[in-house]
């Protein structure tokens, strides 16, 4: 039997909330297809397309939704897979075929893509599941008499179409790496983004653009290479210490970049750049060319040029465009590793972030606690117009570093459900849970928090699955590991409260985040694949286990974190991490007697520093408010 000492309204005020009776959900899955219309635009589309491939010959197209960039959310210009299929989500390739067409997505997206794809002839592989043919086992059925399946060069990297070769290695299918088909069908293709470039000070970056080139020309030289080709947005941003607003929530400028020798060439829009940057990248010896002329450029690269590629940055059509002479080298991007490792002034801005986003995420759920009691309509769109006003008040708010997630019910069993594009539920005090997934990007860094919260009286397995989770997401938080460890090896901590119950979390248990730049960055992860890039200090990975029942709900408890050196050791150093979100979980979801005393005081650890950073900044009413969902749990 359960045992709830925190569960007491007694011992645990909420605000204004009172506890109401439970009401177990047991609703559709949400909504979110197409009208007919729009349906009818999906189907015509692919017909379009089917057309363009008979041209080049092709029986068989893969669409990766992928932009020349790799970045995770392409700007508009490159939102294939949305614009063809109606899939909004960030992950996922299509198949198609002269009389077929299939979406291959993840755990995240199978609810949403099932309910998007309703009508539009395109069925929905859940990537997986046991039974479910892989997008190459599917293609190669399909064409089992031969034939060619084409995929743009510039949106497929070196790893992806290695796999691809493999697969097809002994059929009869061949692969053509060729151009990008929907160029051929989209009207109105919106145009290449071009917002303005601002540079980051010395102050803010904590390093030099010069002292960047300068570890980048060394990390070339330990190589045997002489030169780096960038293709990804974040990587080029870092190493020139330049930021823009060209991808909603990333802040990073359109380019390319070729360093060689000490000299670089950065293939942009030359006229967004002000007139102080130029000079300032002038003085570091980086010229400006025009973004059309990078693929021209690699065909000039000079006979004997030694170019580091990695499989995992470097797109096919980078390797089929290089110049004749010109020698590949193959390994790991030494920029992408340095990114990774934040220095100490960009940490110093980082915590300063955190106080920030703690003190809006505060100020947020006061309010929310307080309408909702008030009997004011509240809405999932309303709830996030209001942690987004939250933030603004704040100096330095320069917008969301992802779309907000904010899942009422049902819907927070939806991963990555998108408020907005289709079902907008009200909230109401029955019991049901609600999951808020939002992060900032402030002038100081990059913010990614998710809290679930219950609007009433929670329900004994709301609760059990709420506990589980806060065990695995504790247990990575105090995780201790030796130098040298990888994210799979802490990822599976995560998991063992949820395994022992034979429960588990449908996704990776972290990622890399960025400092002011994407939310999502590698290469270090904490996830059961395999990733070979050990957890080194600086990096920061968020930490969120979750749980989701289809119909009836999810949760997810995520705090970002800091690796940081704890001992040195008989048994070498030894590394934890430091966490960096300050937020209060929801207690009266917890279940004391399911913790270990370490569990308890961890809490009582964490929840005391989150009111002694964000007090001071707080109001009488809001300490108070703060101090009253912070109780001590331990003994």
């Amino acid at each position: 039997m359960l045992r709830r000492s925190l569960n007491r309204k007694e011992d645990v005020p909420v605000g204004k909330l009172r506890i109401l009776a439970y009401q177990q959900e047991n609703t559709p899955k949400a909504q979110f297809e197409l009208d007919s219309g729009g349906m009818l635009m999906v189907q015509e589309r692919l017909e379009l397309l089917r057309a363009a491939m008979r041209r080049s010959g092709l029986d068989a197209y893969v669409i990766t939704g992928m932009d020349p960039h790799l970045s995770e959310c392409p700007p508009e210009r490159w939102q294939s897979r949305e614009w063809i299929s109606g899939f909004t989500g960030s992950a996922g390739l299509l198949g198609i075929t002269r009389d077929k067409a299939g979406l291959w997505t993840d755990f995240r997206y199978w609810i949403q893509a099932s309910s998007q794809l309703t009508d539009s002839g395109i069925e929905l592989f859940r990537v997986g599941k046991e039974g479910v043919p892989g997008i190459h086992n599917w293609i190669l059925g399909e064409l089992r008499d031969g034939g060619k399946m084409g995929i743009d060069g510039c949106t497929v990297t070196l790893r992806k179409m290695d796999e691809w070769r493999k697969a097809f290695k002994n059929s009869c299918v061949d692969i053509v790496a060729g151009t990008d088909l929907l160029g051929e069908i989209w009207e109105e293709r919106p145009l290449l983004p071009n917002s303005e470039v601002y540079e980051l000070n010395l102050d803010v970056a904590g390093e030099t653009r010069s002292s960047r080139l300068a570890r980048l020309t060394a990390a070339l030289n330990a190589a045997g290479t002489n030169t780096w080709i960038g293709v990804v947005l974040d990587c080029i941003a870092w190493l020139l210490n330049i930021r823009g607003e060209d991808i909603q929530h990333v802040p990073v400028a359109v380019g390319y970049f070729i360093f060689s020798e000490g000299r670089g060439v950065w293939y942009t829009n030359k006229k967004r750049l002000p007139t102080r940057l130029m000079i300032s990248l002038k003085r570091d010896e980086i010229e400006i060319a025009s973004y059309e002329d990078f693929f021209p450029a690699l065909g000039r690269l000079r006979k004997g040029s030694r170019v580091l590629l990695d499989h995992h940055y470097i797109t096919q059509a980078v390797l089929d465009r290089l110049a004749p002479g010109v020698i590949p080298k193959f390994g790991n991007d030494p920029v992408v590793m340095m990114k990774s490792r934040k220095n100490e002034v960009e940490v110093a801005l980082i915590r300063r972030a955190m106080i920030k986003d703690g003190i809006a995420l505060i100020r947020f759920m006061i309010e929310l606690e307080n309408a909702l009691c008030e009997g004011k309509e509240l809405t999932e769109i309303v709830v996030k117009e209001l942690l987004n006003a939250k933030r603004a008040e704040l100096e330095g708010f320069r917008g969301n570093s992802f779309a907000p997630i904010v899942a009422y019910g049902a819907n927070s069993a939806l991963v990555h459900y998108e408020v907005g594009r289709g079902e907008n539920k009200r909230l109401r005090l029955d019991s049901r849970l609600l999951l808020v997934d939002s992060g900032a990007q402030w002038e100081e860094g990059t913010t990614d928090v998710t809290r679930t919260f219950v609007l009433g009286e929670p329900n004994l397995g709301q609760i059990r699955d709420y506990t589980l989770v806060l065990k695995g997401h504790i247990a990575v938080s105090r995780a201790q590991f030796p130098r040298g460890a990888r994210g799979y090896q802490v990822d599976a901590l995560g998991r063992a409260a949820l395994w022992a119950e034979g429960m588990d979390c449908g996704h990776a248990l972290g990622h890399g985040v960025g400092y002011r730049l994407g939310v999502h960055e590698g290469p270090q992860r904490l996830s059961q694949e395999a990733v070979d890039v050990p957890l080194e200090l600086g990096m920061i990975v968020s930490n969120e286990p979750g749980v989701y029942r289809e119909n009836f709900g999810g949760v997810r408890i995520e705090n970002l974190l800091l690796c940081r050196k704890l001992f040195d050791g008989d048994f070498g150093v030894f590394f934890g991490f430091e966490t960096l979100t300050l937020a209060p979980y929801e207690l009266n979801l917890v279940d004391t007697g399911m913790l270990s005393d370490d569990e308890t005081a961890w809490i009582d650890d964490y929840h005391r520093r989150v009111r002694d950073s964000l007090g001071p900044f707080l109001s009488v009413e809001e300490k108070r408010w703060l101090e009253l969902k912070t109780p001590a749990v331990g003994s």
